[in-house]
């Protein structure tokens, strides 16, 4: 029987003591980076704590973290001593924190700044943690467990190895890094661009005006799906990015036989995948472009996206050539990056691969803003450090970004705990998470809704990988 854990603790007191010290004392970032346009970390608000709480009573606070990030904590009235942060979510007003209080752990979430800040968003993490320290009392256990942008701050909090960290659960995306988000991204919008309206003001990169952009990329997607000719070509660059086509009714992969059906989740997909909206702060942000498709080889990408039969097909459906579109690709002006800010998100939010850490992650088969092949990214990353028996990869079928239950979520914190306390992992199939995510729903009386837990394909190869083994090495 899963057990819900009411003390997970593994490491001495004294030891996180020694680390909580240190993060309090000091300001400085978790890792060495250059000056970004972020503003500077305020002093965090909190109330001075002196002691324990009276048995009985719940402690909830407000305030600010550095940046003016807004933060809600609770500490339960009868605290195991393990908190989870959850970067993204700063008013815990979802089943999963009440239900993490209930069951007795505590609880501090923050929003996010301006224009992906991914390193301000990093170090309000370890800001958060000072913060439950000095208002409710000194955890013995801290996670991290954010999703979307919060999926992706979770990863680089877990690659920054902070010395108070226990554990991390990352979910929906960010595996891949961002330089490799991005640049797979800018595949997509690029080659819709040059095969549907080479003439279209979309910039895809070096974007000076947003609402600007937002149009050119809702306008082309529209003139994509208007005629059989530019939905086979949206499956060219859905190719790219690795879009995926489940059914929204169903939440189950569309067959390959029903082309029509997946053609219409890839355009629905479109604007989200290339992500116009998030790029143009991003860019102002880590001060330049940061994207590029110089030296790109589409027919090789193409090849290698497990979607070329696909591909062959939709254009055949359409009664167009596919080699003159390559063509038409490979004789387009690329589009090259300002190499020091690479350098920047190279260091601030791609991988090193080197965990410290259990790190469980969670991710939908239907994310249309980043795909499964992330994780295959990640995983590739985190082997090569020998790090892997750290990592564990979990997926649920379900169409969208995020989609996930709070069963889901709460079943898979509580793998993570366990693998925390007892020092290795348990089952982590589907059918074991299914009875995990059962037990959880029988002791609670909050709807957590479905568990959906499944395997995935892993057909073709990661688009556009980029980790620690790729550094340095882009130049114009």
């Amino acid at each position: 029987m899963t057990r819900i854990i009411q003390t997970p603790t593994r490491k001495s007191r004294a030891a996180k003591a020694l680390c909580l010290v240190a993060l309090m004392a000091s300001a400085a970032p978790l890792s060495a980076a250059p000056v970004s346009a972020s503003p500077p970390a305020s002093s965090p608000t909190a109330v001075p704590f002196t002691g324990d709480l009276a048995p009985g009573k719940e402690l909830i606070r407000e305030g600010t973290l550095g940046g003016e990030a807004p933060y809600s904590l609770i500490k339960p009235a009868i605290w195991n001593g393990a908190i989870v942060v959850m970067p993204g979510r700063p008013d815990l007003a979802g089943v999963t924190a009440r239900w993490l209080v209930e069951q007795g752990y505590g609880v501090i979430g923050y929003d996010f700044t301006a224009n992906w800040d991914l390193e301000l968003n990093r170090d309000n993490a370890g800001a958060a943690v000072k913060v439950f320290t000095t208002v409710a009392g000194e955890p013995e256990t801290v996670v991290v467990n954010g999703r979307s942008q919060g999926g992706l701050t979770t990863r680089i909090i877990a690659d920054s190895r902070p010395e108070w960290l226990d554990g991390a659960l990352p979910m929906c995306g960010g595996g891949a890094g961002s330089v490799s988000t991005w640049n797979y991204k800018l595949d997509t919008a690029f080659a819709l661009r040059e095969l549907v309206d080479p003439g279209s003001p979309m910039r895809i990169q070096g974007i000076t005006d947003r609402q600007a952009e937002l149009q050119a990329m809702n306008d082309l997607v529209a003139t994509a799906a208007s005629t059989p000719e530019g939905r086979a070509r949206a499956v060219l660059a859905a190719a790219l990015g690795k879009i995926p086509a489940v059914d929204p009714a169903t939440d189950r992969e569309i067959p390959e036989t029903d082309l029509d059906a997946r053609i219409d989740r890839y355009i629905d997909h479109l604007p989200f995948a290339m992500g116009s909206h998030v790029r143009a702060g991003y860019e102002q942000t880590v001060g330049g472009v940061f994207s590029w498709n110089t030296g790109v080889d589409y027919v090789r990408s193409l090849k290698e996206s497990g979607r070329w039969s696909e591909i062959m097909a939709a254009y055949r459906a359409a009664g167009i050539s596919l080699e003159e579109d390559l063509d038409a690709l490979a004789s387009a002006k690329r589009l090259s990056a300002d190499p020091e800010a690479v350098a920047f998100v190279e260091r601030t939010a791609t991988f090193t691969g080197e965990l410290s850490v259990p790190v469980l992650s969670l991710h939908t088969n239907g994310d249309g803003a980043g795909t499964t092949a992330d994780d295959q990214a990640y995983a590739s990353v985190v082997r090569s450090t020998g790090s892997s028996p750290l990592l564990r990869q979990l997926f649920v079928s379900a169409d969208g970004h995020c989609t996930f239950t709070p069963a889901e979520e709460i079943a898979s914190l509580q793998v993570l705990f366990e693998r925390i306390e007892d020092g290795r992992w348990g089952a982590t199939s589907p059918q074991a998470l299914s009875s995990v995510a059962a037990e959880v729903k029988a002791r609670s009386e909050l709807d957590l809704g479905a568990s959906r837990f499944t395997q995935v394909s892993t057909a073709g190869t990661p688009a556009r990988m980029w980790d620690a083994r790729d550094w340095g090495s882009y130049s114009r």
